[in-house]
């Protein structure tokens, strides 16, 4: 079990919060620099690199307009020793402990073909399992894509979540990789970010069962996994008229951005209570 000094890193002179932004992803989807975004400063180590630097739950307060709230940064739940993937399910309870009202942000990697990585799917899947997330306190994010990505792939990889997920009305959001030296991109990266969190609305998570995940099984989840995308991809032509749809209703969101953004404090100051993020 980590020491109190391992567990909660808070901002002096900020009171705790009602609410927490929980941060979910394995090691390596970006989970440290996302939140050091959102904060605007680095309160949490984080690496460009696979390795994982993240081992005990740490949180940082922020005041929200009138109120305040916890980020959390969390260790990702997948490694090769068992113990250690104990150790990481002993560290997403202590979160939803420490703050059972929240907004869950699961991050998802991709690889050199933007396809999700199947870790991802399969610690969604076991996670999800556990507390049976609610969609309107449930993002996902889809981190460090390239600009030039296909022009459907927003479209066809929210329908890909909802089908291997078995979920509808899913909160996605995409983010581009950056130049992390460069000020206006991370100003960029945290509006899209702010923009995200703001459609979603705390809600209590309790646990209904363990985290199911061994890593003697893995291989064999992830071959499961593999072919359920694969699988999904030989449907794609069937499928267009939901991937248009949703395309759509993507890029309509994208354009009321820029028009809505200035009035988040407004809208914050009507939904105080709520402890949404801004």
């Amino acid at each position: 079990m980590s020491s109190p000094s391992q567990f909660e890193r808070m901002s002096t002179g900020v009171p705790p919060s009602k609410c927490g932004l929980l941060l979910l992803g394995n090691t390596g989807v970006g989970k440290s620099f996302l939140a050091n975004i959102l904060l605007d400063r680095e309160a949490f180590v984080h690496e460009s690199t696979s390795n994982s630097v993240t081992h005990f739950t740490e949180l940082e307060e922020c005041h929200v307009g009138h109120t305040s709230y916890a980020i959390f940064n969390i260790p990702g739940l997948i490694e090769a020793d068992q113990a250690r993937v104990d150790m990481n399910k002993a560290e997403i309870y202590k979160a939803f402990q420490l703050r059972p009202t929240s907004i869950v942000a699961f991050i998802f990697g991709s690889d050199a073909n933007l396809r999700l990585r199947d870790e991802d799917i399969i610690t969604f899947k076991a996670t999800n399992e556990a507390y049976r997330f609610q969609s309107e306190s449930l993002l996902f994010i889809i981190n460090g894509l390239p600009g030039n990505r296909p022009q459907q792939y927003e479209g066809e990889t929210i329908v890909k979540l909802e089908e291997l997920l078995q979920m509808k009305h899913i909160r996605t959001c995409f983010l581009n990789r950056i130049n992390r030296e460069d000020k206006n991109d991370k100003i960029e990266l945290r509006l899209k970010l702010v923009d995200a969190i703001f459609r979603c609305t705390p809600r209590i998570h309790e646990r209904h069962s363990d985290i199911k995940l061994n890593v003697d099984v893995m291989k064999e989840l992830q071959t499961e996994s593999e072919k359920e995308q694969n699988n999904f991809e030989s449907r794609l032509a069937s499928l267009q008229a939901q991937i248009i749809e949703k395309q759509k209703e993507f890029e309509l969101h994208i354009a009321q951005q820029p028009r809505e953004i200035y009035h988040y404090h407004e809208k914050l100051s009507e939904r105080v209570d709520m402890c949404v993020i801004c």
